[in-house]
């Protein structure tokens, strides 16, 4: 990978991610993640997987980099609007897709390929840790062992979240887990959800999602 790609990829990633972890504070302080707020990210992660794949890459004479560094200077500001910066970041890279080879490979043209192996058995044990999740919500509840509502619906939403989009990256093969990332699934943070109380819960649920979330950009 050419410095230049290499670099603009690092930069769009790191814009990606700032605009993930702001949706993901949002979606913490709501009653539900809402279908929107997961198609916003995914669309996103998306349009940068398929500037990943340009072949061959623009040249850094062929990019018009001011807006993207005005975006890096806007994400960071306080109190600044993420979904319009979000649009803007969408449409500066369809530009550079649009003024790129012809042989730009679209990921809706082409044949989708199955999950990697490693990649199945992340999904799959996404869905285990989900259904952990609501058998030891009703088990605290039968019991009458309570948690805290309010850390419960904020973990949720953020699981919920991060789940969409990771499983997404995962099933399209745009990330690639690892037995080392699976066992950690498997053998800590499912057992930690089985195994909760209600003074632990909603930390167990943070905890998959912050797992998730670290992984997304990688």
């Amino acid at each position: 990978m050419s410095s230049f790609r290499e670099q603009l990829l690092t930069d769009v990633s790191g814009l990606c991610q700032r605009l993930y972890e702001s949706r993901q504070a949002v979606v913490r302080t709501q009653r539900l993640v809402s279908d929107e707020s997961k198609r916003n990210i995914l669309l996103l992660i998306l349009q940068l997987n398929q500037l990943r794949e340009m072949d061959p890459f623009p040249k850094k004479t062929e990019v018009d980099l001011a807006p993207l560094e005005k975006l890096k200077t806007d994400v960071a500001a306080e109190g600044s609007d993420k979904q319009a910066i979000q649009d803007t970041l969408m449409e500066w890279v369809k530009n550079v897709q649009s003024n790129g080879s012809p042989r730009v490979v679209a990921a809706s043209e082409a044949p989708p390929e199955p999950p990697s192996p490693i990649n199945q058995r992340m999904i799959d044990n996404l869905s285990v840790l989900r259904s952990s999740i609501d058998k030891s919500r009703i088990r605290l509840l039968r019991n009458r062992d309570p948690y805290d509502k309010d850390e419960y619906v904020a973990a949720r939403n953020a699981f919920t979240l991060a789940r969409a989009v990771y499983q997404e990256r995962l099933a399209l093969n745009q990330i690639t887990a690892t037995n080392e990332e699976a066992a950690r699934i498997e053998q800590v943070i499912i057992p930690a959800v089985n195994e909760a109380t209600g003074a632990t819960f909603p930390e167990t649920i943070q905890a998959g999602a912050d797992f998730m979330s670290k992984k997304i950009f990688v």
